[in-house]
């Protein structure tokens, strides 16, 4: 499997031949090139303004709206503490805005602000391209077909990680989504 990544050596990056470890699985190769996109997703790109902990951050907030930081904190599997730091700082920045919660005013809402907002849509678009360009000379149903795939792939992980944290939840009820349907 070459594609257009001079750094690609039969299915193996050449940092994991390079390594001498060798996948001896489908699962190995899997591994070893969610690895590899996870790299390059993870380097720093030019004129980026977040590093990685906050651009993930960031990226949640914008999916999921206003959100309270300790919400935040369990969705993105961190400390509390490390979340109120992060977002004391990115409220400092005006990259995100906090306001009472409505349903609890001793609470806050954390959501992106429209500079915020700015800030990680170039944070993306840097990404996209990089990825643009990693698939140079790919043929258009390949990519399509590895989209489908890592969605389901991503949507399984989701539904796994829903139903982890429901069972870590004491909530009175042990139905899960997926037992109700």
């Amino acid at each position: 499997m070459r594609h257009a990544s001079n750094r690609t050596v039969g299915s193996v990056d050449q940092s994991t031949a390079l390594s001498g470890w060798r996948p001896q699985t489908a699962e190995d190769s899997v591994l070893a090139a969610l690895l590899s996109i996870g790299r390059l997703m993870r380097q720093r790109m030019d004129d980026d303004q977040l590093d990685l902990g906050t651009f993930r951050l960031m990226h949640c907030l914008r999916c999921q709206g206003p959100i309270r930081a300790t919400d935040l904190a369990a969705l993105i599997g961190l400390d509390t503490s490390t979340i109120s730091r992060h977002v004391q700082q990115l409220e400092r920045s005006g990259l995100v805005d906090r306001s009472p919660d409505p349903l609890d005013r001793r609470a806050h809402l954390v959501e992106i602000s429209g500079p915020g907002r700015a800030v990680l849509d170039q944070g993306l678009a840097r990404r996209r391209t990089a990825l643009i360009q990693r698939f140079e000379g790919w043929p258009r149903d390949e990519i399509v077909t590895l989209e489908r795939l890592l969605t389901k792939f991503v949507s399984d992980i989701d539904t796994a990680s829903d139903i982890d944290t429901a069972s870590d939840i004491d909530t009175g009820s042990t139905t899960s989504e997926l037992e109700q349907e």
